[in-house]
C-alpha cells in the first residue's frame, strides 16, 4: 500500500508538473479527487490493513493528498498568470473607425411599473418593506392560515428545498411562492396602526404560457386599523386601476377563495386586446388583475394583533400580469427575455 501511495504521488506530480491549461488541470483533479478518482479510492483499501500497518499509511496518505491538492492549486496559479503575460502583450488593430450608433440606457418596463406603484402607494403613506426570497414553510403557509396537508397548497406549485444543503436546524425551507411571506413580519415588528407595501421577486413551479412564468414580480400591501372594511379594499382598486390604466378602464370585482383573507376578492379588468371576446392572454375577456381581501382573524391572531379590535385588508397583484395590460405585450414571457429589440421599445 505504501508503494501504491508513493506511486500515485510521484504519476500526478509528474503530470501536473506538464499540464499547460485549466481544462488539463480541471480533468487530473477529477483523476485524483473525483467520485472514481485515485484518491478517492484509495482509503477503501485501508480496512484490510493490520493496525500497525494503518498507523503508518494514514499519516502518509493526509500527505501525499494535501500536497497533490496544493500542486493542483500552484500550478492552476501558474497557468493563469502565463495566460494574463500573453495577453498583456499582444497587440490589436479594429482597423479604420465605423460609425456606431450610440446606444442609451434605459429601465426595464417592469422597474419602470414597480417604481410607479411603489410612488401612486407612497402617497397614502404606505411605507415599504421587505422579505426574503428564500424562506420557511411556516411564515409563506402556515402562519397564513394554510396548514401542511390544506388543499389550498395546490394553489401554489412550490419550490421546496433540499435540508441537507440548509442544515439540520433549518426547518422546511422554500422559495417564496408570493410577498405574502412578509405579513406576519410586518404585524409583529410594526405598531398599528400598520400600512406597508412589500415588491419583489416570487416562484412557483408553473407550465410557462402567454400568461404564467415560473419567475415573476409581485406586489402586496396590507393595511391594518380599526374598522378597515372592503370599502377600503374598493377604494384601493379603483385608486390604483385607474392611476394605471386610466379612467375609462372597466373593472369589476367579484367573490374568490383565499385561505388566509375572508372574505376574498378577485379584481378583473377587460382584456384590452381582444375588447371582452376572449383570447389567448385572458381566456374569457377579461384578466385577474389583483387578489385581495379582509384578512382573515388567524392570521391577525397569528401575526399578535387582537382581530376582535383591529381588522385589515391584503391586496395584491402581479406585476407582469398588469404590464401586459399597460404595455399591450401579448405574452408574459417576453419580458424576462433578454430580447433587446423587445426592451428597445419602451422609452
Amino acid at each position: 500500500m505504501e508503494e501504491q501511495i508513493s506511486q500515485v504521488r510521484k504519476d500526478y506530480l509528474n503530470k501536473i508538473s506538464g499540464a499547460n491549461s485549466l481544462k488539463e488541470l480541471d480533468d487530473i483533479f477529477l483523476d485524483l479527487f473525483g467520485k472514481s478518482g485515485e484518491i478517492t479510492l484509495l482509503p477503501k483499501e485501508f480496512s484490510k490493513l493490520s493496525p500497525e500497518e494503518k498507523q503508518k499509511i494514514g499519516p502518509l496518505f493526509n500527505q501525499v493528498k494535501t500536497e497533490l491538492e496544493s500542486a493542483v492549486e500552484k500550478k492552476r496559479g501558474e497557468v493563469r498568470e502565463a495566460g494574463y503575460a500573453k495577453l498583456s502583450g499582444e497587440q490589436s488593430s479594429i482597423g479604420e473607425a465605423v460609425d456606431i450608433k450610440p446606444r442609451k440606457g434605459r429601465l426595464h418596463p417592469i422597474t419602470k411599473l414597480e417604481q410607479e406603484t411603489i410612488e401612486l402607494f407612497g402617497k397614502l403613506g404606505f411605507q415599504q418593506v421587505d422579505a426574503p426570497h428564500i424562506d420557511s414553510d411556516k411564515l409563506n403557509f402556515e402562519l397564513l392560515n394554510i396548514p401542511e396537508g390544506h388543499p389550498a397548497r395546490d394553489l401554489w406549485d412550490t419550490f421546496y428545498l433540499d435540508p441537507v444543503n440548509l442544515g439540520p436546524q433549518s426547518g422546511k425551507m422554500l422559495l417564496r411562492t408570493h410577498t405574502s411571506n412578509a405579513q406576519i413580519r410586518a404585524m409583529k415588528e410594526l405598531k398599528t396602526p400598520i400600512r406597508v407595501m412589500n415588491i419583489g421577486r416570487c416562484f412557483r413551479y408553473e407550465n410557462l404560457d402567454a400568461r404564467h412564468e415560473h419567475t415573476f414580480d409581485q406586489f402586496e400591501l396590507i393595511y391594518i386599523d380599526k374598522h378597515v372594511n372592503m370599502t377600503n379594499l374598493q377604494f384601493l382598486s379603483e385608486y390604483f386601476l385607474k392611476s394605471i390604466f386610466g379612467l375609462d378602464i372597466k373593472v369589476r370585482m367579484i367573490p374568490k377563495y383565499y385561505p388566509f383573507v375572508e372574505p376574498g376578492a378577485a379584481v378583473e379588468g377587460e382584456c384590452i386586446f381582444c375588447k371582452g371576446k376572449g383570447c389567448k392572454v385572458c381566456g374569457k375577456g377579461w384578466l385577474e388583475l389583483t387578489g385581495a381581501g379582509m384578512i382573515h382573524p388567524t392570521v391577525l391572531k397569528n401575526g399578535g394583533i387582537d382581530p376582535n379590535v383591529y381588522s385589515g385588508i391584503a391586496w395584491g397583484f402581479g406585476i407582469y400580469r398588469i404590464a401586459l395590460l399597460k404595455y399591450g405585450v401579448p405574452d408574459v414571457r417576453l419580458f424576462n427575455s433578454g430580447n433587446l429589440n423587445f426592451l428597445e421599445n419602451f422609452s
